[in-house]
């Protein structure tokens, strides 16, 4: 699809989504083109449109590069930002004369949204255009990194929380028993990290894109002269890029805390639960050594024959069993 804008009395409007506007449009949109599309593009405007494999390309040399009197700057955008499957595409902006030309493939709202203030102000340049796509993409991911920030506090909380005794009307009662610490369901946690982990990969792939895209912009602006307005813009956004890649370390390393924290959270679970079988194992031990004793099959055996051997046998047995868990409760192992 094609879409076309222009300047008109002083307003940025929409001309048409047909190719009969190129020459005039200050902005061509080309939004998953076909190759009838790409031709015809390419004929009208005398550039080579490039296409999906070319712009997933990592090498800067096939991202960022002037050809045949325009230039080429590509990024990877973010899309799909309201939940944790972000997807990641690629977006390329070619600058020739006083046109921009946009290629890609996925429909972020943050365009939509830049697209629905263009049309309530003023005329447009093609650099204006441009530094205004920029803020608004880069914008978006600053509003992800806010809503993942929050997300990892809440799972902060989630983990380390002091959970109340569950008899909560007796005050009493509830201070004397211990506080149970952190989320039952370890897994759900595991796999909220790690999809928070997978997020913050994107972004950061993300910002590295427009951080590369943004020094060559300045370069180029030397060239083509666009005014100290869209110089200025340029280095702001580079700054917020800066900004936005420290922030987005900042939670790449308490993810990693995160993660830290409930393997050991899980470990010491899984302590509790052999100590647990350790001090059963422990206190069954001598109440079995007895039963097994009085169990063999000797002629020779006093006890068998006493009147009270069999109630002697179970008092040892159980006094046997008593006294080990009185010493692990004196000692604090339980």
């Amino acid at each position: 699809m094609i879409r076309t804008f222009a300047n008109d009395a002083n307003r940025f409007v929409f001309t048409g989504d047909t190719l009969e506007q190129l020459d005039a449009a200050v902005w061509v949109d080309i939004l998953r083109p076909s190759k009838d599309e790409d031709t015809a593009v390419e004929r009208a405007l005398g550039i080579d449109v490039p296409t999906l494999e070319e712009m997933s390309e990592i090498e800067v040399s096939s991202r960022l590069y002037t050809e045949e009197g325009a230039t080429f700057m590509t990024a990877m955008m973010l899309s799909r930002t309201d939940g944790d499957n972000v997807m990641l595409s690629p977006i390329t902006f070619i600058l020739k004369g006083d046109q921009l030309i946009t290629v890609r493939y996925t429909e972020p709202r943050s365009i939509d949204a830049f697209i629905a203030k263009c049309q309530k102000s003023a005329a447009c340049t093609a650099d204006g255009v441009v530094s205004g796509l920029l803020d608004g993409l880069i914008e978006r991911i600053g509003d992800v990194l806010e809503r993942t920030g929050h997300e990892l506090d809440a799972l902060s909380d989630n983990i380390f929380a002091i959970r109340a005794p569950e008899d909560a009307a007796a005050p009493a009662v509830a201070a004397a028993k211990p506080a149970r610490r952190g989320p039952r369901n370890y897994q759900s946690v595991l796999e909220q990290i790690g999809r928070k982990g997978d997020l913050l990969s994107k972004v950061r792939e993300s910002l590295i894109s427009f951080q590369r895209l943004l020094a060559f912009a300045t370069e180029i602006a030397t060239t083509r002269k666009p005014g100290k307005e869209y110089e200025g813009r340029i280095r702001t956004l580079s700054r917020d890029v800066q900004s936005l890649s420290d922030h987005t370390g900042f939670l790449t390393q308490k993810i990693t805390f995160l993660l830290d924290a409930t393997l050991g959270m899980i470990n010491i679970a899984q302590t509790g639960i052999i100590k647990i079988f350790s001090v059963a194992a422990v206190v069954f031990l001598p109440p079995t050594l007895i039963a097994s004793i009085y169990g063999m099959n000797f002629e020779v055996m006093p006890e068998l024959s006493w009147p009270y051997g069999y109630p002697m046998a179970v008092c040892l047995m159980v006094l046997s069993a008593i006294v080990p868990y009185q010493f692990f409760k004196w000692r604090g192992w339980l």
